[in-house]
């Protein structure tokens, strides 16, 4: 005959039982992709160089349609250039770890560890922001950079034309070295233009092909998000916003060859060289004069020397689009 007890002991009786716990590996956190250095051309300043490096361009030279004169020496043409001058600075950070927090805190692999993920990451958004104000800067230089879509107008396949056409009626220089415009776009821009379904839309045009089907039914990639009009782009939620009569609008930048230059001091990261350092590092462990009793157990750091600017001359080689979306 089956027994049915008449109280059994639960978790919530016994107080030893109630316990936590903790995972040891932090939740990923949302960060943005930092794509606008990509943008650049990289230009190192040499160590012991100074803190200026300047870029010039020649002025264009128009055809000459009048014939010599025979037997006659004519008279000479003159010529002449542009300058830009670019000061490089320094940006640091740092955040200190107290002995006591390193010796108690649970996180995988250490707690250094994390922190200069996050401090990293810090230092990539601040280099990835500089160039996205010099970026801005280039429509006070030109006001041709600006291309500005009609209250409750969404970005079509025919502003990306527009924009690639423009840079190609400058003579601007593709960025890449397969002919390509590089472009960044906010993903709630790239909704738009891939959420227009009018006749000679970038959906319409895809959906035609075996390979822009497949494109369309995919995940959208962050470095590949579509290439189109000779403009391949990135997407990323770091391009900004701008509030133009009430309204939001979102900036698409479509950039050519040589618009913005990146100047690091000292190595060259296109080289493959790193000029920078992020550093983690544990307290000496007899301590130190600044600090004799070693409550300081380690810190995380960076220190990169850097500027950017804009090409020289008034002519920029670059286009904002802004538009409103209908995804926000």
């Amino acid at each position: 005959m089956a027994y049915s007890p008449a109280s059994i002991v639960t978790s919530g009786a016994l107080p030893s039982l109630v316990a936590i716990h903790y995972e040891r590996q932090a939740i990923p956190n949302l960060k943005a992709q930092t794509p606008f250095m990509s943008m650049t051309k990289q230009k190192p300043l040499p160590i012991r160089s100074g803190n200026q490096i300047q870029f010039y361009t020649y002025s264009l030279l128009a055809a000459n349609t009048t014939q010599a004169a025979e037997g006659t020496v004519g008279s000479p043409i003159s010529e002449s250039s542009t300058k830009i001058v670019a000061t490089t600075g320094q940006y640091a950070d740092f955040i200190n770890a107290s002995d006591l927090a390193m010796d108690v805190a649970i996180d995988d692999p250490s707690l250094l560890q994390n922190l200069s993920t996050e401090l990293n990451y810090r230092l990539a958004l601040t280099l990835n922001t500089l160039v996205q104000l010099t970026f801005d800067a280039a429509v006070g230089v030109d006001s041709t950079v600006n291309i500005q879509l009609a209250n409750g107008s969404y970005l079509t396949a025919n502003n990306l034309r527009t924009a690639a056409q423009q840079l190609a009626g400058i003579n601007a220089r593709p960025l890449t070295r397969d002919g390509y415009y590089g472009a960044l776009i906010h993903p709630t821009v790239v909704h738009d233009v891939l959420n227009d379904t009018s006749f000679n839309g970038i959906t319409d045009i895809l959906k035609r092909g075996e390979e822009g089907r497949s494109m369309l039914m995919a995940p959208v990639s962050n470095d590949d998000t579509f290439t189109f009009a000779g403009i391949r782009f990135k997407q990323t939620t770091t391009c900004p916003t701008a509030t133009i009569s009430g309204n939001t609008y979102y900036n698409t930048y479509v950039v050519a060859d040589d618009a913005v230059f990146s100047v690091f001091l000292g190595k060259n990261p296109e080289s493959g060289e790193k000029n920078y350092k992020l550093m983690v590092q544990e307290a000496p462990s007899q301590g130190s004069v600044s600090d004799p009793a070693r409550q300081i157990g380690g810190w995380v750091s960076y220190n990169v020397k850097y500027t950017n600017t804009l090409r020289p001359g008034s002519v920029m080689t670059l286009r904002r689009l802004q538009s409103e979306t209908s995804a926000s």
